[in-house]
């Protein structure tokens, strides 16, 4: 076997993050390396004359990364793509081309692959694409940790092999999140034994906790105050790197700490926030200390606030807990102009059955027209008979449930279990953010079967209508979440990334499940059925808080993201206030959405029934029947009144 040891040199710029996602194959004066640069030489050679069936050569080439790794990056679930572009020289049409088996380390995933050469024919390069990436001891590469990619192959014959370079070998993968730990640890020195002296009051302080980084920051307090808060906004991480979002620890200049605070938490678009407060601390020197974990990563900044006493209100009374969903935030058109079903009911059908039975015994009758059995008898029956009994049995036959279909209660009560079963878990394995993600908590491969009850409708403007369900006025997302929390099985910090978590995703998915209800033809009936199967999506929101991660098979992936980017809020702020009462707020800022954002979605059926107006076609026939009945009437007193005066 012959052995290429390919050394570590820095010739070039490397590091795997964000910024560069390619790392590509280069050498230069036989030193090789991986590198983000697609520089030196164009090609490594090699010659195996002594290379026979009977014994075979080994190459085995390998490039480190170099320099090393300096960023904390979170690698992706699979390699984009990785191309090699080996030839054998003396065969042109490539039919004598050597399998490869690559080997690639990324920190703590190892993984191996053998890719067979492309079709005779050509000298095309080596291809593997979107091939899964070992996550079984983590997905953090972090700074120092070893990348290298070992390719091997055999020679049976004599022959010389080349290795194109310079961009022409390369591996791509789609980097999700990076962070310089380095760099991003700005407030240092920041420790238990060298504090860093700030100003709290009215001034941004911004920090880093990278892993188990303890951070302490040292300031003055003032005497005579009612309370002091501290606002700490922790800048979006995915779950996998996110520091637990700890309180911090707080002492006087003595080590006593101060009193339990009071925490409110909050999401405000993709940063979670937290309000703590102290009452009444002690007056002098205090330290605030934030401790990180292990392999944890995460940027924050806070600023302070303080109440004097005698001034302002500091009762929990502040928090209003209001988070009962305001229907209308999707609606577009001429709202005013809402209007209910005009189709026919169980009234109709009774009315219509009765009308028939007249219209029956007037043939028991000796009439005194024969248009009137001929024509307009038949012609009231018909009407009546599809009008105001067929149609408005179809109608109310639609009104009733299909197989599989659930209510939106139940719905509610699924998409709920399932960011439950994610806080559970801690969001690992299949309980991961795909997992709670989905629209409406629905996944790839699932079926979405929903009856809602129409309580009104409206047109948008364009020929369309938009429907207002009865399910989705005042929804209480208190009573919902809450009422969840019931179960008692999970932690205080894990009962508040609940609340916070289905709050927020709660919020998003009534706002689109609002916006999607519009329907080509004016609604008849009273409920609206929706059957839709659902396919993937990438979704909106950062990594660690995704959201509509999958949609309708009926919708492609440009109407969702026109509709979603149309729907997502400016800012959707869930505050939950641990002070004494169960309750959150909830508060939507959004620009107005137009009739153009808006898309029709297949799926989507009302419980019309057999014709449209129906029920004016009952009326027309009852309408027929009471002309019957007059003509009818007029004749008989002409004819009585002409028998008198022959009689007379």
């Amino acid at each position: 076997m012959a052995l290429f040891s390919l050394l570590y040199s820095p010739i070039v710029s490397a590091d795997l993050s964000m910024e560069n996602q390619s790392l590509n194959l280069v050498c230069s004066n036989d030193v090789c390396s991986l590198s983000t640069q697609a520089v030196g030489d164009s090609m490594l050679s090699g010659e195996e004359r002594e290379a026979n069936p009977a014994q075979p050569v080994t190459v085995v080439l390998e490039f480190r990364m170099s320099p090393g790794q300096t960023t904390v990056s979170l690698l992706p679930a699979t390699v984009e793509s990785m191309e090699f572009d080996l030839r054998i020289s003396e065969d042109g049409l490539g039919i004598t081309r050597p399998d490869l088996y690559v080997e690639l380390i990324l920190g703590p995933s190892t993984n191996a692959w053998n890719i067979e050469p492309p079709a005779p024919g050509n000298q095309e390069p080596y291809i593997l694409q979107n091939a899964d990436l070992d996550h079984s001891k983590g997905r953090i590469l972090a700074n120092g940790d070893e990348v290298f990619v070992r390719i091997s192959f055999d020679i049976d014959q004599p022959v010389t092999w080349e290795l194109h370079l310079a961009g022409e070998s390369k591996i791509d993968l789609s980097i999700e999140w990076s962070i310089d730990s380095v760099a991003s640890n700005y407030d240092e020195p920041s420790s238990f034994s060298e504090p860093r002296s700030i100003t709290l009051i009215g001034v941004n302080t911004e920090g880093g906790l990278m892993g188990a980084d303890v951070d302490c920051f040292r300031f003055d307090v003032e005497s005579q105050l009612s309370s002091l808060t501290v606002t700490i906004s922790w800048d979006s991480a995915p779950l996998e790197v996110e520091q637990s979002n700890v309180i911090p620890e707080f002492w006087d200049r003595d080590g006593r700490a101060e009193s339990e605070p009071e925490i409110r938490t909050k999401y405000e678009g993709n940063l979670v926030v937290n309000d703590v407060r102290w009452m009444e601390p002690s007056e002098g020197e205090h330290t605030l200390c934030w401790t990180g974990m292990n392999e944890r990563y995460q940027t924050y900044s806070f600023t302070g606030s303080k109440t004097i006493l005698g001034v302002g209100s500091t009762s929990p009374e502040e928090f209003t807990g209001d988070a009962t969903w305001d229907t209308g935030s999707s609606q577009v058109g001429r709202t005013e102009s809402a209007s209910q079903s005009n189709g026919a009911g169980v009234m109709t059908i009774v009315a219509a059955s009765i009308s028939i039975l007249f219209a029956l015994s007037g043939y028991l009758m000796k009439l005194s027209s024969v248009w009137l059995p001929r024509f307009m008898l038949p012609l009231s029956i018909l009407m009546l008979l599809i009008g105001g009994i067929i149609s408005p049995a179809i109608s109310i036959s639609n009104e009733s449930p299909n197989p599989g279909e659930m209510t939106f209660d139940e719905l509610l009560d699924k998409r709920l279990n399932r960011v439950y079963q994610g806080v559970i878990n801690d969001d690992q394995g299949e309980f991961g953010p795909q997992w709670y993600g989905g629209f409406m908590g629905m996944n790839e491969g699932e079926q979405l079967n929903l009856m809602l009850s129409i309580k009104s409708f409206h047109p948008i403007g364009d020929g369309r209508w938009q429907i207002q369900a009865e399910e989705l006025e005042e929804v209480d997302l208190d009573r919902l979440v809450f009422g969840k929390l019931n179960d008692g099985r999970l932690s205080d910090e894990n009962e508040v990334r609940f609340i916070l978590r289905s709050g927020r995703l709660l919020a998003l998915d009534l706002l689109l499940l609002e916006a999607l209800l519009v329907v080509d033809d004016e609604p008849r009936g009273d409920v609206v059925h929706i059957q839709w199967d659902m396919v993937s999506d990438p979704g909106m929101s950062s990594l660690s808080s995704p959201a509509w991660t999958s949609r309708p098979d009926t919708v492609t992936s440009e109407e969702w993201r026109k509709v979603t980017t149309a729907v997502k809020p400016d800012l959707l702020s869930v505050s939950f206030c641990d002070c004494g009462i169960d309750a959150m707020e909830l508060s939507i800022r959004s620009n107005p959405v137009t009739a153009n954002d808006l898309i029709t979605p297949g799926g989507i059926e009302t419980s019309n029934g057999l014709i449209p107006y129906d029920f004016w076609v009952a009326v027309m026939g009852f309408c027929v029947l009471i002309s019957a009945a007059f003509v009818e009437k007029e004749r008989r007193q002409k004819g009585m009144a002409m028998a008198r005066d022959v009689l007379r």
